[in-house]
């Protein structure tokens, strides 16, 4: 009987070692690091399901230690098919493709606008969903003309490897508030859950440029920013989509208000600029932080839409006073900026959530989310019907809760009269 244990503990070991029957080399792989979608030309989406899929492929030389991509005149690292969806385009890339196409590191997919516009958008992208290898953190920039040119004319100097660029070109913005935080996985539960607008980055390489005229640094969408240099991409705004489908855009102003309101939002430190409140001539620059999180209180009322009240906190430090006017140390003109600041971000979130009531009818600050547990049912809850018969006619009364919290390095101000003496 101890020979029969000694085989049967010998043939369940090598169970365990078939888990790798299905390994790859790294070097039997090709990693696409960026993706691209567009409409075809010449087939209407709407009658044969296709659409133009773009390959961005990590090159494996710019990791060798002194490797350079210099004497390479073209972009052989992307390129570009038609077929019917996003997962079948990896197989017919292997028609030119040496090594075995792999979407495990990509980070990125990049949308065109006219795709993003069209019914058959959502119902493409949703078969994402099956792969494994989609991440669904993968982050989505929706762009003003097509994603292939987005991807080949992103030629950042100080950056040759492609997935660390677009990893911090995101992040950064992200972090700037100026593009929301846009994943796949965002998109499929704000879409699915069918109550609120979910917010995509938008990006442009508009090389003749929008330009709007000078405006504050946030004011902009991408395409209208006046950059002058090599690499003209653009990140700033936000693309707007209802049920699946782009419906219009935010600018990086707008973009920033809607993630301080929204608490499912991180937010973290923001730069902006206000007029100074005791010298018009003037702009204050100020760091924004969201102290706590945006209270929100739901009240309902029969036959009638709700009542919601909004609670805005913001920590606010001054960075620099062009009008040298004293602030540090004068406790009036303190008060004064600070009942400036409250009524300016005051209208300004204001204005902005009537435009979502009458424009787009429907909620970028997920607030449905305080709507819901005031229902005993979830059928209760569709039937009340927050999107078409509640959040657009809503009563919304919004609260500053401003605190100044410093004045910059150097708290006195340059005497202007002395030196102009």
């Amino acid at each position: 009987m101890k020979w029969m244990g000694t085989f049967l503990l010998t043939c369940s070991l090598l169970l365990v070692l078939t888990g790798c029957w299905d390994k790859k080399e790294v070097e039997e792989r090709s990693y696409v690091v960026a993706i691209g979608m567009d409409l075809p030309k010449g087939i209407d989406i709407n009658e044969e399901q296709a659409v133009d899929v773009t390959f961005q492929f990590s090159n494996p030389k710019l990791n060798i230690k002194g490797a350079s991509p210099s004497g390479e005149s073209e972009r052989r690292d992307i390129l570009t098919l038609t077929a019917p969806d996003l997962v079948t385009a990896r197989n017919m890339a292997n028609s030119v493709v040496t090594r075995e196409v792999s979407f495990s590191h990509n980070s990125v997919l990049i949308i065109s606008e006219e795709l993003a516009k069209t019914e058959s958008f959502y119902r493409i992208l949703s078969t994402t969903a099956k792969d494994r290898e989609v991440r669904r953190e993968t982050n989505l920039i929706i762009t003003e003309g097509k994603a292939s040119e987005f991807i080949m004319k992103n030629k950042p100097e100080m950056m040759i490897r492609p997935h660390r660029y677009y990893r911090f070109l995101i992040d950064r913005a992200t972090e700037t508030g100026l593009v929301p935080e846009s994943t796949i996985n965002r998109l499929f539960a704000i879409t699915d859950a069918d109550a609120d607008l979910f917010l995509a980055m938008y990006g442009s390489v508009n090389e003749n440029q929008n330009e709007s005229g000078f405006q504050d640094e946030d004011q902009y969408i991408a395409g209208q920013v006046p950059i002058k240099g090599e690499n003209l991409v653009q990140l700033i705004g936000s693309a707007i989509f209802k049920e699946g489908k782009m419906i219009g855009k935010f600018t990086g102003e707008e973009t920033r208000i809607i993630r301080m309101l929204d608490n499912t939002s991180i937010t973290r430190d923001m730069f902006s600029s206000f007029p100074d409140p005791l010298n018009k001539k003037y702009k204050i620059g100020v760091r924004l932080k969201k102290s706590n999180k945006t209270e929100v209180k739901i009240k309902l009322r029969k036959g009638a839409p709700p009542k919601i009240d909004v609670k805005y906190p913001v920590e606010i430090k001054l960075l620099s006073v062009p009008s040298l006017i004293n602030y540090s140390n004068n406790f009036e003109n303190q008060k004064k900026l600070k009942t400036a600041l409250e009524s300016k971000m005051k209208e300004n979130a204001e204005k902005l959530i009537e435009k979502t009531q009458k424009e787009f009818k429907s909620d970028p600050f997920y607030w449905s989310l305080y709507a819901r547990p005031l229902f005993s049912s979830v059928k209760e809850y569709e039937e009340w019907d927050w999107t078409n018969k509640n959040y657009p006619f809503a009563d919304i009364d919004v609260t500053m809760d401003i605190e100044i919290t410093g004045f910059g390095k150097q708290l006195k101000e340059s005497d202007i009269k002395k030196v102009i003496d």
